[in-house]
């Protein structure tokens, strides 16, 4: 069974949203997070995603001048994506969807994606307790995550895509989510 870690569980439904970072550049990324910090002084977590070709660099950056920060990398596509930068030890790893090669290796810091029920269920029956639900707006939104929060009583969600400030909270009063997932904070 893979239980993620209840640490890091326990830290995102504190902070209420996850940061994320789509890095480009190193600076605007230093800025936005200080700025961040500044505000709000809950946040311990914050994903950088590998969608440009120096978004690993300047995660590695970014977790040497935040060290008291849990980084995580998103956007992991292939299992050799994950073998790749799994060697710096970044604290989570997530997905857009489920890579059946990672989920295969049991990590407790792996968050896998997904936007149905019948995904939700196998990853359930592989003992996950913690889902990116990616695209929300698209998949159904909070609505969606209410009419299988009383189902599946031990998932945990993370919605992204589409999360606003106007519209977060539909999904932060659901007993389900831990937090929600934005680029725009």
């Amino acid at each position: 069974m893979n239980n993620f870690n209840t640490n890091l569980i326990n830290l995102f439904r504190l902070q209420k949203f996850l940061p994320i970072i789509n890095s480009k550049e190193i600076d605007i990324d230093i800025k936005k997070i200080e700025k961040l910090l500044k505000k709000n002084d809950t946040i311990k977590c914050i994903e950088v995603t590998l969608r440009e070709e120096n978004s690993f660099k300047n995660a590695l950056i970014l977790k040497e001048k935040f060290p008291f920060i849990y980084f995580g990398l998103g956007s992991l596509l292939s299992l050799e994506m994950y073998q790749k930068y799994n060697h710096e030890s970044f604290d989570f790893y997530i997905s857009p969807g489920i890579i059946s090669d990672i989920a295969s290796l049991e990590l407790s810091n792996y968050i896998p994606g997904s936007e149905t029920v019948n995904d939700f269920n196998n990853l359930y029956n592989k003992g996950y307790n913690l889902i990116k639900f990616f695209p929300a707006s698209l998949s159904g939104g909070s609505q969606k995550l209410k009419a299988i929060q009383s189902i599946y009583k031990e998932l945990n969600f993370i919605p992204t895509g589409g999360i606003t400030s106007e519209n977060m909270n539909e999904y932060l009063d659901l007993e389900n989510v831990i937090c929600v997932g934005m680029s725009n904070f």
